[in-house]
C-alpha cells in the first residue's frame, strides 16, 4: 500500500471482524485515512443485501462513490468527510479521506438531537425511487415483490416463517438512507461534528429507515431529543405494514450484529406512538 500510494502508512486495527475496509493513516503535514476495500458482496451479508436488493456492488462504482458527498442537502449539521477515489489496488478499489483528530461520538441527547435534525434535513430531499442514485432505482411499487424475494431466497429464510412468503406493503416515498447507521460512523472535535463513514448511503423507502431509526433508538429519552429535531422538518411515517419485513431485511444483512430473527423482532414498536402526539 506505501507503494501505491506513495506514502508512509501506520496500518489501523479492524474496528469489527466483518469491518469493510482495511484501513491506514498516512504521515505528514496533512495525513489521511486509507481504505482499501475488503469485503465483495458474496463474502459479507450487509454488502450481499445492498446488492441483491437495492442493486448496488461498490466495487462496480468504487470512482463515483465519492461524487455522492456532493449530491447531498447543503447545510447538513453533520457533514460528511470528502473522498477521494484512489484506484485499485491488486483489483481492490482504495480511498482516502482527510484524517481529523477527534472523538467518536456516543449516544447522548445532544447527539439524538443532531442526528433527528440531520436526518429531517436529508428526508426532505426529495427523490426520484429507491436503489443507487448512480446505479439502478426502482420504482416504489416494485419494492414487495424485491423485498419477498430477497427473504425467500435466503439460507436464513426458514427463521422468518411465514413473513418471508408475503408481500410487505409499497412505501410512499424515497429518501437518503445509510442501512448500516452506527453512532461510530460520526465524529466531533473542537471545530465541530462530521459524518466519517457514509459509503453505504443509498435511496431506502422512508418507511425502511425508519424501520431502522426503531430498532437503532432503544434510549426513551434519546428517542423523544431525536423525533423533536426530525418533526421541524418532515413527519414520521406510519410503519406498521412496513416493520417486520424492513426488521427482516436488517436481520439478513446483519445490521445489528449476530442477534436470533426472535430477539430483533421482538424489539419495542415505539414509532407508531409519535403518530398520536
Amino acid at each position: 500500500m506505501e507503494m501505491f500510494t506513495g506514502l508512509a502508512l501506520t496500518p489501523l486495527p479492524l474496528a469489527w471482524e466483518d469491518s469493510a475496509n482495511w484501513l491506514w493513516k498516512s504521515e505528514g503535514v496533512s495525513p489521511e485515512l486509507i481504505k482499501l476495500a475488503r469485503m465483495r458482496p458474496e463474502q459479507d451479508a450487509f454488502w450481499h443485501g445492498l446488492s441483491s436488493l437495492f442493486g448496488f456492488d461498490r466495487w462496480r462504482i468504487a470512482e463515483r462513490i465519492p461524487h455522492l458527498a456532493g449530491a447531498l442537502p447543503p447545510l447538513l449539521p453533520l457533514m460528511p468527510l470528502p473522498m477521494t477515489y484512489l484506484g485499485q489496488l491488486q483489483h481492490c478499489p482504495v480511498w482516502s479521506l482527510p484524517w481529523r483528530t477527534a472523538s467518536v461520538a456516543h449516544w447522548t441527547t445532544t447527539f439524538a438531537e443532531l442526528l433527528g435534525d440531520h436526518v429531517g434535513r436529508l428526508h426532505r430531499e426529495a427523490v426520484s425511487g429507491w436503489g443507487h442514485p448512480l446505479e439502478r432505482t426502482f420504482a416504489l411499487d416494485q419494492w414487495p415483490l424485491r423485498v419477498k424475494r430477497y427473504l425467500s431466497c435466503s439460507t436464513r429464510r426458514t427463521e422468518l416463517g411465514s413473513l418471508a412468503d408475503r408481500l410487505p406493503a409499497v412505501p410512499t416515498r424515497a429518501v437518503w438512507s445509510l442501512p448500516d447507521l452506527r453512532v461510530d460512523q460520526f465524529m466531533w472535535n473542537a471545530t465541530g461534528w462530521f459524518w466519517n463513514d457514509w459509503e453505504a448511503l443509498l435511496w431506502a423507502p422512508l418507511e425502511f429507515d425508519w424501520s431502522l431509526f426503531e430498532l437503532l433508538l432503544d434510549n426513551e429519552i434519546h428517542r423523544a431529543a431525536f423525533y423533536e429535531a426530525y418533526r421541524l422538518h418532515a413527519s414520521p411515517p406510519d410503519v406498521q405494514q412496513h416493520r417486520f419485513h424492513c426488521r427482516a431485511v436488517l436481520w439478513l444483512m446483519n445490521v445489528f450484529g449476530p442477534l436470533n430473527w426472535e430477539t430483533l423482532a421482538s424489539r419495542p414498536c415505539w414509532v407508531d406512538s409519535l403518530k398520536r402526539h
